[in-house]
């Protein structure tokens, strides 16, 4: 969703008519999608993922780092978001510093852990307190309140309902680490979908009206992806390994001995994050990859312009491979 067209759906559309003129079907009735399918005409289903402002951006705090934080980064990147940072009682920052991070990075929701249930609360209602005082706005729509995902000890939810209750949407679910030993990571993952579609994707302009397109509801891009890759390897009994790259973002997924896992590395992309790719590969392991020679200023050059027109796709066949072989790079 880019300038001059505020408005998802005429993406949406353009990359349709795009299929269209491919496959030499009809789709389309004006902006209507014809279904269901029939000989030449019309699709069965059309569903939507969204990766719109920049996708999912959350921030995630835990009692302990080393034991909730991790649970509630794994539970957000599950769940497709990008995590810009996460808190926890123990990390070696001061409480006006953690105060002054809240308030500064203006996350779209905020996941929120600690202690096992039945264990100590007070690690876990600082945090909500911390959380509290500073008083954070969500990225998109300063109109309403942050919404901030409790998925921590059941013995703190009354506490850190009265707390929060008033100056954020607090929504309460089961916990994310109920014992030392055990991991429960999908009803807040669930929360996090519902919120993601209520909350931040009403922000969009022209949802509304893609809401009434689809035949399923529209997910995060990496979560769809993450459910694609777990669906083939439960359906195939594999190990799988997929990696999506995007714009401003490359995302690993693994299915091992059916455990699913997700890490974003969220610097490295090919059109807005295309220099840190350049960064940190090198221009050596870049032009190992292309079938023609280039001097290095040259391939500087070329990624550099990517870089101030992110949006713009390869013209030549030249610079096609030498997005290739940044795609290999990343």
């Amino acid at each position: 969703m880019e300038a001059p067209f505020e408005d998802v759906t005429k993406g949406v559309l353009n990359a349709i008519t795009e299929v269209e003129e491919l496959s030499g079907r009809k789709i389309l009735d004006g902006e209507k999608i014809l279904t269901p399918n029939n000989g030449n005409v019309g699709a069965d289903i059309y569903v939507s993922t969204s990766s719109a402002g920049g996708g999912l951006q959350m921030m995630v705090a835990g009692a302990v780092k080393a034991m909730t934080g991790e649970s509630a980064q794994r539970c957000a990147l599950g769940a497709g978001a990008i995590v810009m940072d996460v808190l926890a009682s123990n990390d070696g920052r001061a409480d006006h510093e953690k105060i002054e991070r809240i308030r500064q990075l203006r996350p779209d929701m905020m996941l929120l852990s600690g202690g096992t249930d039945g264990g100590s609360v007070t690690h876990v209602v600082e945090l909500a307190q911390f959380l509290k005082a500073a008083d954070p706005k969500p990225r998109l729509g300063a109109s309403y309140k942050l919404p901030v995902i409790y998925a921590g000890n059941n013995k703190a939810q009354g506490q850190v309902k009265e707390i929060l209750d008033s100056s954020t949407a607090l929504i309460v679910t089961e916990n994310l680490r109920p014992s030392l030993e055990k991991e429960n990571l999908m009803p807040a993952r669930h929360k996090i979908h519902d919120i993601f579609l209520e909350h931040v994707m009403q922000q969009a302009p022209g949802y509304p009206k893609l809401m009434k397109m689809v035949g399923a509801p529209i997910m995060p891009t990496p979560a769809a992806v993450g459910v694609m890759t777990e669906k083939f390897a439960k359906a195939n009994n594999f190990n799988v390994l997929a990696v999506d790259i995007g714009g401003a973002t490359t995302d690993v997924f693994s299915v091992f001995s059916e455990v699913f896992n997700r890490t974003v590395s969220a610097n490295l992309g090919m059109s807005y994050s295309i220099s840190n790719v350049m960064a940190e590969a090198g221009l050596p392991n870049i032009l190992r990859w292309l079938p023609f020679s280039l001097d290095e200023q040259d391939l500087r050059n070329r990624l550099k312009n990517k870089m101030i027109r992110p949006t713009t796709i390869p013209q030549t066949v030249d610079d096609l491979q030498i997005e290739h072989a940044v795609a290999s790079s990343a």
